[in-house]
């Protein structure tokens, strides 16, 4: 899929519209948010997609929901550029004329598409294969792949120039508070179809204030394990993250992922469909499988690659005989098992 199939007509005149429907979150966030989800209604083509439009369209009817809160924060705090360059090529290039495209591709071949790719992002393996990435992420765009959840403990300096030549992408950056300092901070507040993910602990106040200052669109993450997957888990860190600002806070189970449902998910749920907090929990793995279900009438697994550009079987050990530094997209994921 070429770039011009998602920068059509109606993706200029949706990206009006929804620019207007921000300027009015400010003055009017009840009316002006049903009315941006009833839009959204409109252009949804999907099944899934219109059964959580009109779950929202509920929600929104009690005018002392959290969303509320935490949309009329963003409107008033973030710059709309960020809100607009971030959520258009998520919610169009990628949900919208992406996943169309995916549909289609799918239903003429046999190769099942994931809808977005993560990708651990090394200094030494980003280093020897910059090029790869570039390569990988063009070719995924061609397959209707247009979000990218990248892990970067460290961000390699080419990675800035990386996400700049992509700007029809939508990118989600998982790092720690100390990657990003001043000079990250500045840079990933020039790219607004990027929205850092900063990992929560004690120096993440200070990043996310700087991030708030520089009105930048962002959110947390919290890593866990079975062991630590308690009760208390996911509304001791939403207390926190809420007052980070942080609009969504991701829990990623740590360690190669198992095949099973994760012990949070459940109660992540319950907690979006109530929300009395100031950010919405997502569990990671288990909510893009969601979504590509929503998608795909036949949901692909996620597909990690890791530093070394291979991918990850589903144990979470790599496969030599399958990297994107030597294979192409295509063939890798017709090849996966």
């Amino acid at each position: 899929m070429s770039n011009r199939s998602v920068n059509t007509i109606a993706r200029t005149l949706i990206q009006t519209v929804v620019r207007q429907k921000l300027t009015a979150i400010k003055n009017d966030p009840e009316r002006s948010l049903r009315s941006l989800v009833d839009m959204g209604l409109n252009f949804a083509g999907g099944r899934e997609q219109q059964h959580i439009l009109q779950l929202a369209q509920q929600t929104l009817q009690d005018e002392s929901s959290a969303y509320y809160r935490i949309i009329y924060d963003m409107a008033l705090h973030i710059n709309t550029d960020h809100l607009l360059g971030f959520g258009m090529n998520f919610g169009y290039n990628s949900l919208t004329a992406g996943a169309r495209h995916i549909r289609r591709l799918e239903t003429e071949s046999n190769c099942d598409i994931p809808w977005c790719l993560t990708l651990v992002i090394g200094q030494e393996g980003f280093a020897a294969h910059e090029d790869a990435y570039t390569a990988l992420i063009e070719q995924g765009k061609k397959l209707g792949i247009y979000t990218y959840l990248l892990l970067a403990p460290q961000l390699p300096v080419g990675l800035f120039s990386l996400l700049q030549s992509q700007k029809d992408c939508a990118f989600l950056v998982f790092t720690g508070p100390e990657a990003l300092t001043d000079d990250a901070i500045d840079s990933m507040a020039q790219l607004t179809h990027v929205m850092p993910v900063v990992r929560f602990g004690t120096d993440a106040e200070e990043v996310c204030e700087a991030m708030r200052r520089r009105e930048m669109l962002y959110a947390a993450y919290r890593l866990y394990s079975p062991r630590t997957a308690g009760a208390d888990l996911l509304e001791d860190t939403l207390l926190d993250t809420g007052r980070l600002h942080a609009p969504l806070t991701f829990f990623i189970e740590e360690g190669p992922r198992p095949i099973h449902t994760s012990p949070l998910y459940g109660q992540t749920i319950s907690i979006r469909n109530d929300l009395h907090f100031d950010s919405v929990p997502v569990e990671l793995w288990e909510d893009l499988h969601y979504i590509d279900s929503a998608i795909s009438p036949r949901p692909s697994r996620c597909a990690v690659f890791d530093a070394d550009c291979r991918l990850l079987r589903p144990d979470g050990s790599p496969d030599d005989s399958l990297s994107f530094a030597h294979l192409s997209l295509e063939d890798i994921l017709s090849a996966r098992r």
